[in-house]
């Protein structure tokens, strides 16, 4: 194919309230929200997903990032090249993050474009972005996640119910209600495997406390243990307590990732298909875990694209590990694609759409977007 300028950029904010909220170590979520990102060239359109999960006013931010910010430098450029337009996006606005002390917003929004470059490219080649990449497998293992500190006995049932094999825990609420929330998964489910995320609620001590505790209940890894996320720290946990690690979810580009992943005791690199820098930066990556004995294992809390995504790149690398699935309500990931995510006996099966995304429910779409905007080339 030849070259196709992108002609127009397109954010659609989307959401869903929440029956109650989800409590996390650091805040609280209270309402379901996704941003979807519109590439068209072609004659086709891409769509790609930019996380916006927190703060509650993300969305706002993210519209400003995208539309003032990214789409000026990407409106005419080449939408077959997602390697080249990604370092291009990245020179321009990576001093602008150092000195807005906001690399995490400018990796979002640019990490949404890519991904609707991808799914834009199998679209108008007509294959699915797993075959573009080059699909090494079929399917890869789930495991649930979003469980605790409530609704511990019900969402472990739900995760039964899926076929699951694996339930990863939410901690970090205070050692009374960690340690009840992993009881109630082991006496709901007595033979999962048990992981545990503590999404950075600890100081380095209280991690060596905490993980010699998790390791006598059998959990077998343990996700952002230590407040910083420092790799320095993290290797000191290890070295202390011999607990394998795992995070990545809030660290951006590609050498910030290398680094964790050749830290000693992380065993799960887990970068966020909508954060840490789309498929291009999480396919690099991926090239480079030989020798460090760190799987790929993307990280997801949020839409139906991201995590197809995340599925697709899974199926594509050769270091792959774990997807994961929240096993708690989410219309914004079940209502807007098509055919779902199907399961078979634990693994989550490759998307077999044309692009990442196939059709969407634009029904669905109408019913839970609260804004929209775009930017065209002149």
């Amino acid at each position: 194919m030849s070259g196709q300028p992108i002609e127009r950029i397109v954010a659609r904010v989307l959401e869903s309230p929440l029956d109650e909220c989800v409590p996390m170590s650091f805040s609280q979520l209270k309402v379901r929200r996704t941003f979807l990102v519109e590439v068209h060239a072609g004659g086709e359109v891409g769509i790609g997903e930019s996380w916006i999960n927190y703060p509650d006013w993300a969305a706002g931010e993210r519209l400003a990032t995208l539309l003032e910010g990214v789409a000026p430098i990407v409106l005419g450029r080449d939408a077959l090249d997602p390697g080249t337009l990604l370092d291009t996006l990245v020179a321009a606005l990576g001093g602008v993050g150092r000195q807005w002390g906001a690399h995490g917003p400018i990796w979002q929004a640019i990490s949404g474009v890519d991904i609707a470059l991808w799914d834009l490219r199998g679209r108008l080649s007509g294959t699915s972005t797993a075959r573009t990449l080059g699909q090494v497998r079929d399917s890869v293992p789930a495991y649930a996640s979003g469980i605790g500190p409530t609704k511990v006995h019900e969402l472990t049932e739900r995760a039964l119910e899926l076929g699951l094999t694996a339930i990863k825990t939410k901690i970090g609420f205070g050692r009374e209600t960690d340690r009840a929330t992993i009881a109630a998964v082991r006496e709901t489910a007595p033979g999962v495997r048990v992981f545990a995320d503590a999404n950075q609620a600890w100081t380095l001590d209280e991690a060596i406390g905490n993980a010699e505790w998790l390791r006598e209940e059998g959990v077998e890894w343990l996700e952002e243990p230590v407040s910083g996320d420092a790799p320095h720290d993290l290797a000191a946990l290890h070295e202390k307590t011999g607990m394998p690690l795992a995070s990545g979810e809030n660290v951006y580009g590609l050498e910030n990732l290398v680094r964790l992943a050749d830290t000693e005791g992380v065993v799960q690199a887990q970068p966020d298909v909508a954060k840490s820098g789309g498929l291009t930066v999480l396919s690099r990556l991926a090239e480079q875990l030989d020798g460090t004995g760190c799987a790929l294992s993307p990280h997801w809390y949020s839409g139906a694209i991201g995590l197809r995504a995340s599925i697709t790149l899974a199926t594509t690398v050769a270091h792959a590990g774990w997807i994961e699935l929240d096993v708690r309500a989410n219309p914004l990931r079940d209502d807007l694609v098509t055919d779902g995510f199907p399961l078979r006996g634990g693994n989550v099966l490759a998307p077999t759409a044309i692009g990442l995304v196939g059709d969407l429910d634009t029904d669905a779409v109408n019913r839970f977007q609260v804004h929209s905007d775009e930017r065209r080339s002149a």
